[in-house]
């Protein structure tokens, strides 16, 4: 799992590290999504030209969904680690879109001019970062004025799992502490707005949504490979009932830089 080290007040570093790292397993899970299951409180402010940085874009499975629609523009993924840059660049050409360029990059430092983009976008990466400030600072440099930012984060304030089973809510909060040791926050999603609006962001709008998803096997070996032994076996025995479900709150914010 690749970590961080981020100054704080010049005396010591601040180390942050991607709590779901980029096994096989862990790719698979973020290749299910799409802008439509996952973005969709952006796709009304998209058009043809629109001009778009996906920020930790992943193996590039929305930002792809991005370039469909902004056929006339261009779609820039980046992201810090290059195996997830590599899956993205495949997917792009297996699917013939030219408009769809990837980069490795740290969102604390994105490789571009200021003001090359009109939208900018991130998506499950704020809860695993321990810099949103300085996150929102790159975002809002790169981007032109009057451009949009949109974020969508979860909050475990919103978490739902069931059914009960002995073992299965302390192999959460297992997980849910091990993103904190990592230097995220569970819950930022909630912390959003403020954050938009201290950062220099204008005309922010708040919205939030649940995942339920359908696949709660493929979730509890996302958490499971990074748990002790009883967490795992707890995680796993409860994904193979047949009523097992999860839910997770997501937060999505919509900002703009002042123009």
């Amino acid at each position: 799992m690749r970590s961080t080290e981020l100054p704080t007040d010049g005396t010591s570093p601040m180390t942050e590290a991607y709590t779901p790292g980029y096994t096989q397993t862990a790719s698979n899970f973020m290749a299910q999504r799409s802008a439509l299951s996952h973005a969709k409180f952006l796709l009304p402010h998209l058009d043809a030209t629109s001009r778009l940085l996906d920020c930790g874009c992943g193996p590039g499975s929305m930002s792809c969904d991005f370039a469909k629609i902004a056929v006339s523009g261009h779609v820039e993924g980046v992201d810090q680690e290059q195996s997830q840059v590599d899956l993205a660049r495949a997917r792009a050409a297996e699917q013939g879109l030219t408009n769809a360029t990837f980069a490795i990059g740290s969102i604390y430092d994105l490789p571009y001019p200021d003001v090359s983009f009109n939208v900018v976008f991130a998506h499950a990466i704020f809860e695993h970062i321990a810099s949103p400030e300085k996150a929102l600072a790159e975002m809002l440099r790169v981007l032109e004025p009057g451009g949009l930012v949109a974020i969508r984060s979860p909050d475990w304030g919103g978490f739902i799992v069931g059914p009960e089973m002995p073992g299965l809510q302390a192999a959460v909060d297992s997980y849910a502490n091990l993103q904190l040791a990592n230097g995220g926050d569970t819950h930022i999603g909630r912390k959003l707005p403020r954050l938009l609006r201290s950062s220099g962001f204008e005309t922010v709008r708040f919205s939030a949504t649940y995942d339920c998803s359908q696949s709660p096997s493929l979730i509890a070996d996302v958490m499971a490979l990074k748990l002790g032994e009883a967490d795992a076996n707890a995680l796993r025995s409860w994904s193979v009932d047949p009523d097992a479900f999860f839910a997770q709150s997501w937060c999505e914010v919509l900002g703009t830089k002042p123009g």
